[in-house]
């Protein structure tokens, strides 16, 4: 038994060399590898980039010129603090100024939408226009509602869509925003409508993922399907209206 481990174990370190070498030439060259990092830092600076409020207003070749000044050691004026202080501080102006134009923009357009004679503004702030009056019964917070919907914001961007799913949401009244429980109580059964949100109706000041900004005004367009009385879903059932992750650029 000792011989036949012994000879297992001296062939097991012949192979070692071989395998290794075989590894070895398996492997991209270091140009290669050196080329994908490039490409893989790229790919996230990008989509960072793309997260920045105002992000476009950044040239990409002097960013490139940046960090090869500093790889290189060829240019040491402006160090990483530094660097990262003037780039919070930028980007935190512009987030500013992004949210200040987001509001102009809702506000000039609930102004304009309040001026047509089929809308409707309730105290709130909510603004509903009748496109279709059903006849069933009217939802309360204690009922399910069954609700095919398109979500957008006013610039006609498309964040969110039951339509696009292939099947309603289900769920409380209680259980999304408020703009949203406001307007489905207004309705009776097999109403559609277009609900126009401020931004204090739906997600304030911060937004909602990567496709609600903060303080947007929020557009949607809904059919209320079916009012299931007196039967409050349970959370863990329900699919509430929600700014979907993937953002598509359907316009109106």
């Amino acid at each position: 038994m000792k011989r036949l481990l012994s000879s297992v174990v001296l062939f097991a370190l012949m192979a070692l060399p071989l395998a290794a070498q075989e590894a070895t030439d398996s492997l991209p060259s270091a140009e290669a590898v050196s080329r994908a990092l490039g490409v893989s830092f790229g790919e996230a600076l990008k989509q960072n980039v793309k997260r920045f409020p105002m992000g476009e207003t950044i040239k990409m070749d002097l960013v490139l010129q940046g960090l090869n000044a500093y790889v290189n050691g060829t240019d040491t004026t402006l160090m990483p603090e530094a660097a990262n202080e003037m780039v919070m501080h930028y980007f935190k102006a512009m987030t500013e100024r992004q949210n200040e134009l987001t509001k102009e923009e809702s506000q000039a357009f609930l102004k304009e939408n309040a001026s047509k004679e089929d809308v409707h503004r309730t105290a709130s702030g909510l603004q509903y226009q009748i496109l279709s009056l059903g006849k069933g019964p009217k939802p309360t917070v204690e009922d399910t509602v069954v609700v095919h919907y398109k979500g957008m914001l006013v610039d006609g961007t498309v964040f969110d869509s039951s339509y696009q799913r292939g099947e309603p949401a289900r769920f409380s009244p209680l259980q999304v925003i408020p703009g949203w429980t406001e307007g489905l109580c207004l309705l009776p059964e097999g109403s559609k409508a277009r609900l126009v949100i401020p931004y204090t109706l739906a997600y304030g000041a911060q937004g909602a993922g990567r496709t609600i900004p903060p303080y947007a005004t929020l557009i949607f367009d809904i059919e209320l399907v079916q009012v299931i009385k007196g039967k409050p879903i349970p959370a863990a059932e329900s699919a509430p209206v929600q700014a979907s992750e993937q953002q598509t650029d359907e316009k109106e």
